[in-house]
């Protein structure tokens, strides 16, 4: 039976029997782990180690209180803006000002989209009115309790003949062809409502409808003014059963059983976090002498939001929506040349000119669908110079090699779970050579370690994970690799020097000490706040750039190119908070897409 595998776990306690499966479970993809989604559904399954559980000093799930907030509008018939307001007030955890902000902004785009459903029903002839008991499909046999269920709003029409279900998103839309689709419709068609609680009751009380649906409904709701809800499914409870039956159940079934680990931002909330041979643990990574406020990741992008506005690295690590970056020919620029070199060294074997061909060539080059033609001319001299420096061109006998992994560390010490991206993991003659690739126009960063890690800390945090042993032996070499219009500059860091090794904890430990501590995420306004993706969520005052023309912004005494993030002048060497503005105004993508 699937509960075997978990039955008598040295690393859990309590019952395996118990599976209680949320239909979001069901769009993971391979590059995450099927242990971890397996556990989770494993309700009754806990670690056998118990911990005191540190709560955050500020509220982590927005859209709890966005839920909150409707179901005082819909279910009582509060007025929208005491709702919300009420909604955060009451919450048990305090809630980031800037977070208020974005739930009044949520709510007013959930009614909005509210009214334009139910204008698209009304022209049918149907009504949908709020239902307050979700809806829960469970099986139980002598060897399981098995459960499915949904997270969203729920509607009914009064004769009972249409559901429908309204899934919420934060700022993006998804694929309507994904398999919670379907599992979300066969929730909604063949569930009960739920009397008990369906996220903690084994098994939950249910109750039946007085008429069966011949309608079943599922509406995605993106929580953002003026964009308008989208219906993802709208088919008959029999056609439902049946492709949720045929396409999506087997699918479950290899969900609830585990499969290969991967370690990354999943071990957060693993309950075989402790156990897990696949999640590195290495104390002291981050510096710290004692834990922060409460277990939760860290990466060099939060470490850089944090040094930019505390209050943005607050909303950016809950997601809240962001603002697109700038359209910039720079950033479209980088984003090309990285996912063209991913792509290639996918391949497993170095770039040649032949990979290259000119853009007006009749016959495109191998890795031609990768990019759009423009793209494709802006970032050929940049792939071009590459060409020199290529890292599985040798010399040396080249293993082993991941583009773009996840890699994931556990710092027992500051109850942590510490994220990087590389943009490439390889093997030369057996030594691990971690490399970073950066595109410019300006000069290469330059200087002591010191200097070059402050401005890109990534290697900092790369020679600190090899030192630790996160990838076996604490030996290791870490790349800087600078593309230009007309060459490729390489710089290397051996991770066992002692003054290298040094310059990377202290960068490190700057970066990410204050944040571990912060209890209140103060907004901190500058020059930084005309190009900040989250500031319209922000309630401190914006402060506008000099010469409000897009001019140069100075922070530290170093002049930055608004558009670029590259530095014009500085008197001295970059700050931790002027590198962190260059880094976020050039390279403005997040570590990790929403949840939701």
């Amino acid at each position: 039976m699937s509960h075997d595998r978990w039955a008598g776990h040295a690393g859990l306690r309590g019952d395996p029997a118990v599976i209680r499966l949320s239909a979001s479970l069901l769009d993971r993809t391979d590059r995450q782990c099927a242990d971890f989604a397996a556990l989770k559904a494993r309700t009754g399954l806990w670690p056998r180690i118990r911990e005191r559980r540190r709560h955050p000093p500020l509220e982590t799930f927005p859209l709890g209180l966005v839920m909150r907030a409707l179901d005082a509008v819909e279910f009582d018939g509060r007025d929208l803006r005491q709702a919300a307001e009420e909604a955060v007030a009451a919450n048990r955890t305090p809630v980031h000002p800037g977070v208020a902000v974005w739930v009044s902004h949520a709510c007013r785009a959930y009614l909005r989209a509210a009214e334009w459903i139910t204008d698209e029903l009304e022209a049918e002839g149907i009504a949908l009115a709020p239902e307050r008991l979700p809806r829960i499909v469970q099986s139980a046999s002598a060897a399981e309790l098995r459960m499915l269920t949904a997270w969203g709003r729920w509607y009914g029409s009064t004769d009972g003949t249409v559901r429908e279900f309204r899934r919420l998103r934060m700022s993006r839309a998804g694929d309507e062809h994904t398999p919670s689709t379907l599992a979300l419709a066969f929730v909604t068609a063949a569930g009960r409502r739920a009397v008990g609680n369906v996220y903690q009751d084994v098994p939950v009380e249910v109750i039946d409808d007085a008429d069966a649906p011949t309608r079943i409904r599922i509406v995605e709701v993106t929580l953002l003014e003026g964009v308008p809800p989208r219906v993802l499914l709208d088919d008959s409870p029999e056609r439902v059963r049946r492709a949720y039956l045929e396409r999506v159940r087997p699918l479950a079934q290899g969900v609830v059983l585990g499969g290969e680990r991967r370690a990354g931002s999943d071990c957060l909330e693993c309950k075989l976090r402790a156990h897990c041979e696949d999640l590195p643990h290495a104390p002291g990574l981050l510096g710290a002498e004692e834990a922060g406020t409460h277990r939760r990741t860290w990466s060099v992008t939060t470490g850089r939001d944090y040094a930019v506005c505390p209050a943005r690295a607050h909303m950016r690590q809950l997601h809240l929506p962001a603002a697109a970056p700038g359209d910039d020919s720079a950033v479209r620029r980088g984003r090309a040349v990285h996912r063209w070199l991913e792509a290639a060294h996918r391949r497993g074997r170095p770039c040649s000119p032949g990979d290259l061909p000119d853009p007006d060539a009749a016959e495109p080059g191998p890795l031609a669908a990768e990019l759009t033609a423009e793209e494709y001319r802006q970032a050929r001299p940049y792939l071009l110079a590459h060409l020199a420096t290529c890292p599985l061109a040798g010399p040396g006998r080249i293993d082993q090699v991941r583009p773009e992994p996840v890699v994931a560390a556990f710092d027992p010490v500051a109850d942590v779970l510490v994220i990087a991206h590389p943009d490439l993991l390889r093997r030369v003659d057996g030594r691990l050579v971690y490399r970073e690739q950066k595109t410019t126009t300006g000069a290469p960063p330059s200087g002591t370690p010191e200097e070059v890690f402050a401005q890109v800390p990534q290697l900092a945090l790369a020679v600190l994970l090899i030192a630790h042993g996160v990838f076996g032996e604490p030996e290791g070499t870490v790349e800087l690799e600078v593309l230009t219009p007309s060459r490729a500059h390489l710089t290397a860091f051996d991770a066992a020097d002692p003054q290298v090794l040094q310059a990377a904890r202290g960068q490190i430990t700057r970066m990410a000490g204050p944040w571990l501590h912060d209890t209140e995420f103060a907004a901190s306004p500058g020059p930084w706040c005309e190009r900040c993706p989250t500031a319209q969520w922000c309630p401190a005052p914006r402060t506008p750039a000099e010469d409000g023309h897009g001019g140069p912004i100075e922070v530290d005494g170093v002049l930055i190119d608004p558009r670029t993030g590259e530095v014009l002048d500085a008197s001295g060497p970059l700050t931790t908070r002027a590198a962190a503005v260059c880094a976020s105004l050039s390279d403005p993508d997040p570590d990790e897409a929403p949840p939701f």
